[in-house]
C-alpha cells in the first residue's frame, strides 16, 4: 500500500494523541514550497494535524529532529513522549540514538509505516521532463504525474539512493503501525557495487576521484548535522586543534575521513549525509566502504543494523589482526 493511502489515518491519530496529551509534539511532514518536496514539521497544536502530509516524496530523515526536541528539555523528563513518524530507515536512526544513549525509548511514541521506497524529486523531474505533482510506486515501475499528464519511470531511475539498497522497509519497535504489520520484502539490495568498483581503481585514480569530490565541499557541516550516528555533544570537528577552518584539500580530506571513521560500524545506511549535501559529494560511498570492510572482517551480515555492542566497540581475541604486518589472516 502506498504512503499516501495512510495520510488520513495519520492525521486523525496525531490529532487524537495531541488532544488527549499522549504526546507533547509530533514530528512528521508538511507541504513544502512546491509539489513533491514536503518538509519536516513539528506539530504541537491538534488543529495543525490537518497540515500533515504523507506521500511518496516524504524522504527526508526525521531522526535528528527528535534528538533536537529531546535535547531541548533533557532526557528522562516527566513530560509526555515525543511523537514521530518512522519509515524503516527512520527507525534505524532512532535505534542508533537510543543505543548511543542520546534518546530514551520511553520518551518516544513511534508511528510506524511500511515503505516501498520514496521518490527523489530531482530524479523524477528528469524522468518526467517536468515538475512532478504525484507519484505512485508499483513493483516494477513508478507512475509520475505532472501538469501535462503521466510518465512511467523505472524505480532505479527515480527513487532515492537509500531506497535502492534498503533492506528494512518495516520500522523496528513501533508504538503503533499505520496499516499492515509484520515482515516486508526488502525494497533494494546492498551489494556494495560502487565500493567494489572503487577498490578496483589504482591508488592514484582513487586519490584523484576523492580530490575532485572534496574540492567541491563547502564545509557546511550539513552531513554531520543530519547524521543519526554523528551526534556527539561536543564534536571534535569543531575543535581548532583537530581541524582548522581552512578549506584547502588536505583539510577537506581530514574532515571527511575523520567523520567517516567516527561513524564506522555505526552508520545505519539512511543516506541523509548525501541527501543534504548541497554539492552532491557521494558521501555514502565512504560509509559503504567501511560498512563493507566491517561485514568482511567481522562476518557481519547486517553491518548497518544498530546494536548495543558494535564490532568496533568491543574486543575479541578472534578479531582479525592482519593490518599489523600488512598480511591477511
Amino acid at each position: 500500500m502506498s504512503l499516501k493511502a495512510h495520510e488520513k489515518a495519520l492525521k486523525d491519530q496525531v490529532r487524537s494523541l495531541l488532544e488527549d496529551g499522549s504526546i507533547r509534539v509530533f514530528i512528521g511532514y508538511e507541504r513544502g514550497f512546491e509539489p513533491g518536496r514536503p518538509i519536516p514539521a513539528r506539530i504541537r497544536d491538534p488543529e495543525r494535524a490537518q497540515d500533515l502530509v504523507l506521500d511518496e516524496f516524504c524522504g527526508a530523515g526525521l531522526t535528528r529532529y527528535a534528538l533536537d526536541e529531546a535535547s531541548r528539555v533533557g532526557l528522562g523528563t516527566d513530560q509526555p513522549p515525543i511523537g514521530i513518524l518512522a519509515k524503516g530507515c527512520d527507525s534505524l536512526g532512532l535505534m542508533r540514538l537510543i543505543y548511543d544513549n542520546r534518546l530514551d525509548s520511553e520518551d518516544l511514541y513511534v508511528i510506524g509505516v511500511r515503505c516501498q521506497g520514496v521518490v527523489d524529486p530531482d530524479r523524477a523531474r528528469t524522468c518526467a521532463g517536468a515538475p512532478v505533482l504525484e507519484a505512485e510506486i508499483r513493483d516494477d515501475e513508478v507512475i509520475l504525474t505532472t501538469a501535462e499528464g503521466s510518465e512511467q519511470c523505472a524505480p532505479g531511475d527515480c527513487l532515492m539512493d537509500k531506497c535502492l539498497t534498503c533492506q528494512d522497509p518495516v520500522p523496528q519497535a513501533s508504538s503503533v503501525m499505520l496499516g499492515e504489520d509484520g515482515p516486508g520484502e526488502a525494497v533494494g539490495h546492498r551489494d556494495f557495487a560502487g565500493v567494489t568498483a572503487m577498490e578496483a581503481l589504482s591508488l592514484d585514480e582513487r586519490y584523484d576521484f576523492w580530490s575532485r569530490q572534496f574540492d567541491r565541499c563547502l564545509r557546511c557541516f550539513a552531513c554531520r548535522n543530519a547524521c543519526p550516528a554523528c551526534s556527539c555533544v561536543t564534536c571534535s570537528l569543531d575543535e581548532p586543534e583537530w581541524l582548522s577552518r581552512d578549506t584547502d584539500l588536505s583539510e577537506q580530506f581530514m574532515f571527511h575521513f575523520t567523520r567517516a571513521f567516527h561513524v564506522a560500524g555505526r552508520c545505519v545506511g539512511c543516506g541523509e549525509c548525501k541527501r543534504v549535501c548541497p554539492v552532491d559529494v557521494p558521501l555514502m560511498l565512504l560509509n559503504e566502504k567501511l560498512m563493507k570492510d566491517i561485514s568482511d572482517l567481522f562476518d557481519e551480515t547486517d553491518p548497518h543494523m544498530p546494536s548495543e555492542l558494535e564490532p568496533l566497540g568491543m574486543f575479541s581475541p578472534e578479531d582479525p589482526e592482519g593490518w599489523r604486518g600488512g598480511d591477511e589472516q
